[in-house]
Protein backbone atom coordinates (compact mmCIF):
# COMPACT_ATOMS: atom_id res chain seq x y z
CA UNK A 1 0.00 0.00 0.00
CA UNK A 2 1.27 3.37 -0.74
CA UNK A 3 1.34 6.46 1.38
CA UNK A 4 -1.95 7.68 -0.36
CA UNK A 5 -4.13 4.61 -1.08
CA UNK A 6 -5.19 4.74 -4.86
CA UNK A 7 -9.40 3.79 -4.56
CA UNK A 8 -10.73 3.69 -8.44
CA UNK A 9 -14.59 4.36 -8.61
CA UNK A 10 -15.89 2.94 -12.33
CA UNK A 11 -19.60 4.61 -12.46
CA UNK A 12 -20.86 8.17 -11.53
CA UNK A 13 -24.19 7.05 -10.67
CA UNK A 14 -26.26 7.17 -7.15
CA UNK A 15 -23.68 4.20 -5.65
CA UNK A 16 -20.37 5.57 -7.19
CA UNK A 17 -21.29 9.16 -6.52
CA UNK A 18 -22.00 8.43 -2.71
CA UNK A 19 -18.53 6.14 -2.33
CA UNK A 20 -16.86 9.23 -3.20
CA UNK A 21 -18.51 11.70 -1.40
CA UNK A 22 -17.80 9.45 1.85
CA UNK A 23 -14.56 9.47 1.01
CA UNK A 24 -13.67 13.34 0.72
CA UNK A 25 -11.82 13.43 3.99
CA UNK A 26 -9.49 10.30 3.94
CA UNK A 27 -6.22 9.87 3.31
CA UNK A 28 -6.55 8.76 -0.22
CA UNK A 29 -6.11 9.22 -4.06
CA UNK A 30 -9.50 8.95 -5.75
CA UNK A 31 -10.10 8.49 -9.41
CA UNK A 32 -13.55 8.47 -10.95
CA UNK A 33 -14.38 6.89 -14.66
CA UNK A 34 -17.60 7.19 -16.46
CA UNK A 35 -18.11 7.24 -19.93
CA UNK A 36 -19.84 10.37 -19.65
CA UNK A 37 -19.57 13.12 -18.28
CA UNK A 38 -22.64 13.82 -16.27
CA UNK A 39 -24.09 12.01 -13.23
CA UNK A 40 -27.77 11.38 -14.57
CA UNK A 41 -30.81 11.37 -12.32
CA UNK A 42 -32.89 8.42 -14.20
CA UNK A 43 -35.81 8.76 -11.26
CA UNK A 44 -36.80 11.91 -13.69
CA UNK A 45 -35.95 10.82 -17.24
CA UNK A 46 -39.56 10.25 -17.81
CA UNK A 47 -40.29 13.77 -17.32
CA UNK A 48 -37.20 15.02 -19.69
CA UNK A 49 -38.64 12.51 -22.70
CA UNK A 50 -42.45 14.56 -21.86
CA UNK A 51 -41.18 17.70 -21.84
CA UNK A 52 -41.93 19.22 -18.12
CA UNK A 53 -38.02 19.55 -17.46
CA UNK A 54 -34.96 19.91 -19.49
CA UNK A 55 -31.16 17.92 -19.71
CA UNK A 56 -29.80 20.14 -17.08
CA UNK A 57 -32.21 19.33 -14.37
CA UNK A 58 -31.57 15.64 -14.81
CA UNK A 59 -28.27 15.41 -15.43
CA UNK A 60 -25.52 16.64 -13.51
CA UNK A 61 -21.73 17.66 -14.14
CA UNK A 62 -19.20 15.16 -12.63
CA UNK A 63 -16.31 17.27 -12.55
CA UNK A 64 -18.46 20.07 -10.92
CA UNK A 65 -18.96 17.88 -7.89
CA UNK A 66 -14.93 17.44 -7.76
CA UNK A 67 -14.53 21.19 -7.62
CA UNK A 68 -15.03 20.77 -3.15
CA UNK A 69 -12.96 17.54 -2.96
CA UNK A 70 -9.66 18.02 -3.28
CA UNK A 71 -8.72 13.99 -3.53
CA UNK A 72 -10.18 13.18 -6.74
CA UNK A 73 -9.95 13.34 -10.58
CA UNK A 74 -12.38 12.64 -13.09
CA UNK A 75 -11.91 10.25 -16.28
CA UNK A 76 -14.30 10.45 -19.23
CA UNK A 77 -13.86 6.97 -20.32
CA UNK A 78 -15.18 3.12 -21.18
CA UNK A 79 -14.45 0.64 -18.95
CA UNK A 80 -13.27 -2.41 -21.03
CA UNK A 81 -12.00 -4.63 -18.52
CA UNK A 82 -11.20 -5.20 -15.11
CA UNK A 83 -8.02 -7.39 -14.18
CA UNK A 84 -8.54 -8.44 -10.74
CA UNK A 85 -5.79 -10.69 -10.13
CA UNK A 86 -3.35 -7.55 -10.81
CA UNK A 87 -5.85 -5.19 -9.67
CA UNK A 88 -5.84 -2.90 -12.71
CA UNK A 89 -8.67 -1.13 -14.64
CA UNK A 90 -8.22 -1.15 -18.49
CA UNK A 91 -10.09 2.02 -20.25
CA UNK A 92 -10.57 2.88 -23.74
CA UNK A 93 -7.99 5.48 -24.92
CA UNK A 94 -6.00 5.67 -21.83
CA UNK A 95 -3.36 3.46 -19.83
CA UNK A 96 -4.41 1.15 -17.10
CA UNK A 97 -4.56 2.47 -14.19
CA UNK A 98 -3.84 0.35 -10.91
CA UNK A 99 -5.61 0.45 -7.60
CA UNK A 100 -5.67 -0.14 -3.92
CA UNK A 101 -9.33 -0.55 -3.59
CA UNK A 102 -12.02 -0.51 -6.16
CA UNK A 103 -15.56 0.25 -6.18
CA UNK A 104 -17.10 -1.28 -8.99
CA UNK A 105 -21.23 0.82 -9.63
CA UNK A 106 -21.54 0.16 -13.37
CA UNK A 107 -24.94 -0.23 -12.73
CA UNK A 108 -27.31 -1.51 -15.49
CA UNK A 109 -28.31 -1.43 -18.89
CA UNK A 110 -32.06 -1.86 -20.66
CA UNK A 111 -32.85 -5.54 -20.97
CA UNK A 112 -35.58 -6.12 -23.72
CA UNK A 113 -35.88 -9.92 -22.83
CA UNK A 114 -35.07 -10.90 -26.91
CA UNK A 115 -38.09 -9.51 -27.90
CA UNK A 116 -37.72 -9.56 -31.59
CA UNK A 117 -37.53 -5.90 -33.17
CA UNK A 118 -37.45 -4.18 -29.46
CA UNK A 119 -33.38 -3.14 -30.02
CA UNK A 120 -34.02 -1.97 -33.49
CA UNK A 121 -37.95 -0.43 -33.11
CA UNK A 122 -38.93 -0.02 -28.79
CA UNK A 123 -37.73 3.41 -27.14
CA UNK A 124 -36.03 2.66 -24.05
CA UNK A 125 -35.76 5.07 -20.81
CA UNK A 126 -33.20 4.54 -19.11
CA UNK A 127 -30.50 7.28 -20.02
CA UNK A 128 -30.43 10.44 -20.95
CA UNK A 129 -29.82 9.89 -24.67
CA UNK A 130 -33.28 7.69 -24.29
CA UNK A 131 -35.04 10.33 -23.07
CA UNK A 132 -33.90 13.15 -25.85
CA UNK A 133 -34.59 10.44 -28.45
CA UNK A 134 -38.24 9.53 -27.08
CA UNK A 135 -38.92 13.43 -26.42
CA UNK A 136 -37.77 14.37 -30.67
CA UNK A 137 -39.65 10.80 -31.43
CA UNK A 138 -42.90 12.59 -29.84
CA UNK A 139 -42.60 16.09 -31.18
CA UNK A 140 -41.64 14.61 -34.51
CA UNK A 141 -44.86 12.09 -34.69
CA UNK A 142 -47.32 15.18 -33.98
CA UNK A 143 -45.53 17.54 -36.30
CA UNK A 144 -45.89 14.21 -39.30
CA UNK A 145 -49.48 13.84 -38.12
CA UNK A 146 -49.98 17.85 -38.37
CA UNK A 147 -48.69 17.70 -41.86
CA UNK A 148 -50.62 14.29 -42.86
CA UNK A 149 -53.35 13.17 -41.27
CA UNK A 150 -53.93 10.03 -42.96
CA UNK A 151 -51.19 8.61 -40.30
CA UNK A 152 -53.85 8.61 -37.39
CA UNK A 153 -55.11 5.57 -38.84
CA UNK A 154 -51.93 3.99 -39.58
CA UNK A 155 -51.63 4.13 -35.12
CA UNK A 156 -49.09 7.25 -35.35
CA UNK A 157 -51.71 8.92 -32.10
CA UNK A 158 -51.27 5.30 -30.33
CA UNK A 159 -48.38 5.20 -28.30
CA UNK A 160 -47.99 2.15 -26.38
CA UNK A 161 -45.92 1.75 -22.66
CA UNK A 162 -44.75 -1.46 -22.19
CA UNK A 163 -44.09 -2.56 -18.53
CA UNK A 164 -46.20 -1.77 -15.46
CA UNK A 165 -43.44 -1.16 -12.81
CA UNK A 166 -42.67 2.54 -11.70
CA UNK A 167 -41.14 3.74 -15.09
CA UNK A 168 -44.14 2.57 -17.03
CA UNK A 169 -47.10 4.19 -14.94
CA UNK A 170 -44.78 7.47 -14.31
CA UNK A 171 -44.21 7.70 -18.34
CA UNK A 172 -47.85 6.68 -19.20
CA UNK A 173 -49.48 8.77 -16.59
CA UNK A 174 -47.39 11.84 -17.96
CA UNK A 175 -47.37 11.31 -21.43
CA UNK A 176 -51.35 11.23 -21.01
CA UNK A 177 -50.75 14.24 -19.44
CA UNK A 178 -48.98 16.08 -22.06
CA UNK A 179 -51.27 15.11 -24.95
CA UNK A 180 -54.44 15.86 -23.26
CA UNK A 181 -53.12 19.19 -21.42
CA UNK A 182 -50.49 20.66 -24.11
CA UNK A 183 -50.54 18.98 -27.95
CA UNK A 184 -54.51 19.47 -27.92
CA UNK A 185 -53.65 23.03 -27.55
CA UNK A 186 -50.54 23.13 -29.90
CA UNK A 187 -52.82 21.06 -32.61
CA UNK A 188 -56.18 22.47 -32.24
CA UNK A 189 -56.58 21.31 -35.71
CA UNK A 190 -56.11 17.32 -35.23
CA UNK A 191 -58.20 15.06 -33.45
CA UNK A 192 -55.95 14.43 -30.30
CA UNK A 193 -58.95 14.44 -27.67
CA UNK A 194 -60.99 11.75 -29.84
CA UNK A 195 -57.97 9.99 -31.75
CA UNK A 196 -54.84 9.96 -29.29
CA UNK A 197 -54.35 7.04 -26.97
CA UNK A 198 -51.98 5.77 -24.43
CA UNK A 199 -51.68 2.00 -23.98
CA UNK A 200 -49.98 0.66 -21.29
CA UNK A 201 -48.98 -3.59 -21.66
CA UNK A 202 -48.23 -5.36 -18.46
CA UNK A 203 -47.13 -9.10 -18.26
CA UNK A 204 -48.60 -9.67 -14.87
CA UNK A 205 -51.92 -9.41 -13.40
CA UNK A 206 -51.14 -6.21 -11.65
CA UNK A 207 -49.87 -2.85 -11.97
CA UNK A 208 -46.68 -1.99 -9.26
CA UNK A 209 -45.92 -5.19 -8.84
CA UNK A 210 -43.97 -4.89 -5.28
CA UNK A 211 -46.52 -2.15 -3.89
CA UNK A 212 -49.48 -3.49 -1.58
CA UNK A 213 -52.57 -4.54 -3.88
CA UNK A 214 -54.29 -1.41 -2.66
CA UNK A 215 -51.76 0.74 -4.14
CA UNK A 216 -52.00 -1.27 -7.56
CA UNK A 217 -55.67 -0.83 -7.98
CA UNK A 218 -55.09 3.15 -7.05
CA UNK A 219 -52.66 3.24 -9.77
CA UNK A 220 -54.60 1.63 -12.29
CA UNK A 221 -57.95 3.97 -11.50
CA UNK A 222 -55.75 6.86 -11.34
CA UNK A 223 -54.15 5.80 -15.08
CA UNK A 224 -57.47 5.06 -16.31
CA UNK A 225 -59.29 8.43 -15.08
CA UNK A 226 -55.92 9.94 -17.41
CA UNK A 227 -57.37 8.10 -20.31
CA UNK A 228 -54.73 5.37 -20.51
CA UNK A 229 -55.71 2.27 -21.42
CA UNK A 230 -54.38 -0.18 -18.63
CA UNK A 231 -54.17 -3.69 -20.18
CA UNK A 232 -52.92 -6.42 -17.63
CA UNK A 233 -51.72 -9.64 -18.32
CA UNK A 234 -50.37 -8.80 -22.15
CA UNK A 235 -47.11 -10.12 -23.38
CA UNK A 236 -45.01 -8.52 -26.48
CA UNK A 237 -44.64 -11.31 -28.66
CA UNK A 238 -42.88 -9.00 -32.14
CA UNK A 239 -42.10 -5.26 -32.34
CA UNK A 240 -42.00 -3.22 -35.74
CA UNK A 241 -41.59 -0.03 -36.92
CA UNK A 242 -45.37 0.87 -37.25
CA UNK A 243 -46.80 -1.64 -35.10
CA UNK A 244 -46.73 -3.95 -31.98
CA UNK A 245 -47.83 -7.86 -31.92
CA UNK A 246 -48.89 -9.53 -28.77
CA UNK A 247 -48.09 -13.07 -27.93
CA UNK A 248 -52.64 -13.42 -28.07
CA UNK A 249 -51.57 -12.62 -31.77
CA UNK A 250 -53.20 -9.24 -31.39
CA UNK A 251 -51.68 -6.28 -33.16
CA UNK A 252 -51.72 -2.82 -32.54
CA UNK A 253 -50.55 0.07 -34.95
CA UNK A 254 -48.74 2.09 -33.14
CA UNK A 255 -45.49 4.07 -34.05
CA UNK A 256 -44.22 4.54 -30.93
CA UNK A 257 -43.43 2.22 -28.53
CA UNK A 258 -41.82 3.26 -25.04
CA UNK A 259 -39.83 0.39 -23.54
CA UNK A 260 -39.98 0.09 -19.37
CA UNK A 261 -40.21 -3.26 -18.90
CA UNK A 262 -36.80 -4.29 -17.00
CA UNK A 263 -32.62 -3.90 -17.09
CA UNK A 264 -29.67 -6.45 -16.72
CA UNK A 265 -26.22 -5.73 -15.53
CA UNK A 266 -23.83 -3.84 -17.45
CA UNK A 267 -21.95 -6.15 -20.05
CA UNK A 268 -18.61 -5.45 -17.85
CA UNK A 269 -20.16 -7.70 -14.69
CA UNK A 270 -19.95 -10.58 -17.48
CA UNK A 271 -16.11 -10.08 -17.77
CA UNK A 272 -15.00 -10.44 -13.94
CA UNK A 273 -14.84 -14.10 -13.88
CA UNK A 274 -16.60 -13.96 -10.93
CA UNK A 275 -19.53 -15.79 -9.66
CA UNK A 276 -22.91 -13.91 -11.13
CA UNK A 277 -26.30 -14.61 -9.62
CA UNK A 278 -29.97 -14.07 -11.20
CA UNK A 279 -29.87 -11.74 -13.92
CA UNK A 280 -25.98 -11.65 -14.11
CA UNK A 281 -25.71 -9.64 -10.69
CA UNK A 282 -22.81 -10.11 -8.52
CA UNK A 283 -23.25 -11.27 -5.27
CA UNK A 284 -21.43 -9.80 -2.53
CA UNK A 285 -20.54 -10.14 1.37
CA UNK A 286 -21.93 -8.67 3.98
CA UNK A 287 -19.57 -5.69 4.13
CA UNK A 288 -20.21 -5.28 0.40
CA UNK A 289 -17.15 -6.70 -0.85
CA UNK A 290 -16.84 -9.14 -3.39
CA UNK A 291 -15.88 -12.55 -2.50
CA UNK A 292 -12.01 -13.49 -2.29
CA UNK A 293 -11.46 -9.62 -3.07
CA UNK A 294 -11.84 -7.87 -0.16
CA UNK A 295 -10.09 -4.75 -2.12
CA UNK A 296 -13.05 -4.86 -4.30
CA UNK A 297 -16.47 -3.29 -3.86
CA UNK A 298 -19.88 -4.27 -6.09
CA UNK A 299 -22.59 -1.76 -4.86
CA UNK A 300 -26.01 -0.66 -6.78
CA UNK A 301 -27.89 -2.18 -9.82
CA UNK A 302 -24.89 -4.54 -10.38
CA UNK A 303 -24.41 -6.10 -7.29
CA UNK A 304 -27.15 -8.49 -5.22
CA UNK A 305 -27.17 -6.73 -1.74
CA UNK A 306 -28.87 -8.76 0.79
CA UNK A 307 -30.87 -7.27 3.95
CA UNK A 308 -29.53 -9.36 6.99
CA UNK A 309 -32.63 -8.10 8.90
CA UNK A 310 -35.20 -9.56 6.62
CA UNK A 311 -33.06 -11.87 4.88
CA UNK A 312 -33.96 -10.85 1.26
CA UNK A 313 -32.37 -9.51 -1.55
CA UNK A 314 -32.66 -5.36 -2.16
CA UNK A 315 -34.11 -4.45 -5.22
CA UNK A 316 -32.62 -2.11 -7.99
CA UNK A 317 -33.66 1.15 -6.95
CA UNK A 318 -31.53 4.36 -6.34
CA UNK A 319 -31.43 4.70 -2.47
CA UNK A 320 -30.45 1.19 -2.32
CA UNK A 321 -27.12 2.03 -4.63
CA UNK A 322 -26.74 5.40 -3.02
CA UNK A 323 -26.69 4.31 0.48
CA UNK A 324 -24.26 1.36 -0.70
CA UNK A 325 -22.00 4.06 -1.79
CA UNK A 326 -21.82 5.54 1.09
CA UNK A 327 -21.13 2.50 2.82
CA UNK A 328 -18.64 1.44 0.61
CA UNK A 329 -16.92 4.59 0.98
CA UNK A 330 -16.96 4.41 4.78
CA UNK A 331 -15.64 1.01 4.80
CA UNK A 332 -12.33 1.97 3.06
CA UNK A 333 -11.77 4.70 5.20
CA UNK A 334 -12.17 2.60 7.76
CA UNK A 335 -9.82 -0.20 6.09
CA UNK A 336 -7.31 2.22 5.88
CA UNK A 337 -6.81 3.65 8.88
CA UNK A 338 -6.38 0.35 9.91
CA UNK A 339 -9.97 -0.94 11.32
CA UNK A 340 -12.64 -3.50 10.06
CA UNK A 341 -15.13 -3.22 7.47
CA UNK A 342 -18.65 -3.32 9.22
CA UNK A 343 -21.64 -5.24 7.25
CA UNK A 344 -24.33 -3.11 5.54
CA UNK A 345 -27.86 -1.96 7.11
CA UNK A 346 -29.73 -0.87 4.69
CA UNK A 347 -31.96 2.22 5.87
CA UNK A 348 -35.89 1.83 4.06
CA UNK A 349 -37.17 4.72 3.57
CA UNK A 350 -39.97 3.40 1.41
CA UNK A 351 -41.22 3.14 -2.01
CA UNK A 352 -43.25 5.57 -4.19
CA UNK A 353 -44.09 6.19 -7.83
CA UNK A 354 -46.02 9.05 -9.26
CA UNK A 355 -48.96 8.87 -11.29
CA UNK A 356 -49.90 12.25 -12.97
CA UNK A 357 -50.45 15.72 -11.41
CA UNK A 358 -51.33 15.39 -7.70
CA UNK A 359 -51.11 11.98 -7.90
CA UNK A 360 -48.51 9.30 -6.22
CA UNK A 361 -48.45 6.27 -4.21
CA UNK A 362 -46.11 6.08 -1.02
CA UNK A 363 -45.57 2.42 0.76
CA UNK A 364 -43.68 3.46 3.70
CA UNK A 365 -41.30 0.71 5.93
CA UNK A 366 -43.81 0.07 8.50
CA UNK A 367 -46.31 -0.69 6.59
CA UNK A 368 -48.23 2.49 5.99
CA UNK A 369 -49.60 3.55 2.89
CA UNK A 370 -50.19 7.18 1.25
CA UNK A 371 -51.81 8.20 -2.11
CA UNK A 372 -53.34 11.02 -3.76
CA UNK A 373 -51.98 14.76 -3.11
CA UNK A 374 -50.06 14.33 -0.27
CA UNK A 375 -48.49 11.26 -1.58
CA UNK A 376 -47.45 13.70 -5.00
CA UNK A 377 -46.01 16.12 -2.49
CA UNK A 378 -43.75 13.47 -0.35
CA UNK A 379 -42.53 12.18 -3.98
CA UNK A 380 -41.52 15.83 -4.94
CA UNK A 381 -40.38 16.55 -1.84
CA UNK A 382 -38.19 12.97 -2.15
CA UNK A 383 -36.52 13.61 -5.72
CA UNK A 384 -36.12 17.76 -5.22
CA UNK A 385 -33.97 16.97 -1.94
CA UNK A 386 -31.58 13.86 -4.26
CA UNK A 387 -31.01 16.23 -7.19
CA UNK A 388 -27.37 16.97 -7.17
CA UNK A 389 -26.93 20.93 -7.27
CA UNK A 390 -28.78 23.93 -6.08
CA UNK A 391 -29.48 25.02 -9.00
CA UNK A 392 -30.89 21.79 -10.34
CA UNK A 393 -33.39 21.68 -7.21
CA UNK A 394 -34.45 25.28 -7.71
CA UNK A 395 -35.69 25.11 -11.49
CA UNK A 396 -36.79 22.19 -11.20
CA UNK A 397 -39.08 22.92 -8.13
CA UNK A 398 -40.33 26.39 -10.10
CA UNK A 399 -40.92 24.14 -13.69
CA UNK A 400 -43.07 21.34 -11.12
CA UNK A 401 -44.73 24.80 -9.66
CA UNK A 402 -45.55 26.40 -12.86
CA UNK A 403 -46.94 22.90 -14.36
CA UNK A 404 -48.91 22.47 -12.16
CA UNK A 405 -50.25 25.79 -11.98
CA UNK A 406 -50.57 26.56 -15.86
CA UNK A 407 -50.58 22.82 -17.21
CA UNK A 408 -47.92 23.99 -19.79
CA UNK A 409 -45.17 22.37 -20.59
CA UNK A 410 -42.11 24.69 -22.18
CA UNK A 411 -39.49 22.07 -22.92
CA UNK A 412 -41.13 21.16 -26.38
CA UNK A 413 -38.11 22.38 -28.67
CA UNK A 414 -36.60 19.92 -31.07
CA UNK A 415 -33.07 20.28 -31.80
CA UNK A 416 -31.18 17.33 -32.96
CA UNK A 417 -27.40 16.53 -33.04
CA UNK A 418 -27.61 16.87 -36.39
CA UNK A 419 -28.34 20.50 -36.01
CA UNK A 420 -25.58 21.20 -33.64
CA UNK A 421 -23.13 19.47 -35.82
CA UNK A 422 -24.03 21.35 -38.09
CA UNK A 423 -23.46 24.46 -36.71
CA UNK A 424 -27.12 25.41 -38.79
CA UNK A 425 -28.04 28.38 -37.52
CA UNK A 426 -30.80 29.39 -40.19
CA UNK A 427 -34.11 30.86 -39.02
Amino acid sequence: MTAEPHIIVLGAGFAGAGAVRKLKDAPVRITIIDQNDYHTFQPLLYQLATNELDTTQVGFPVRETMHRQDNAVFHQAKVTGVDLAGKQVHLDGMEPLAYDYLVVGLGAVVNTFGVPGADDHAFPLYTIRDALRLKYQLLQTLEAVDKDPSLIDDGALTFCVVGGGPTGVETAGALAEFLHFVAEEDYPNLPIKEKAQVILLEASPHLLGPFKPKLQKYARKTLEKLGVSVRTGQIVAEIAPTHVTLKSGEVIKTHTLIWGAGIQVNPLAHSLGVEQGKGGRIPVEDDLRLKDHPEVFVVGDIAIITDTKKDRQLPQLGSVAQQAGHHAGENIARLVQGKPAEPFEYRDKGTMATIGRGAAVVEMPEHGTMTGHAAWLAWMAVHAALLSGGEEKTTTIVDWGWNVATKKRGKRIMVTDEDVLSGDTEE
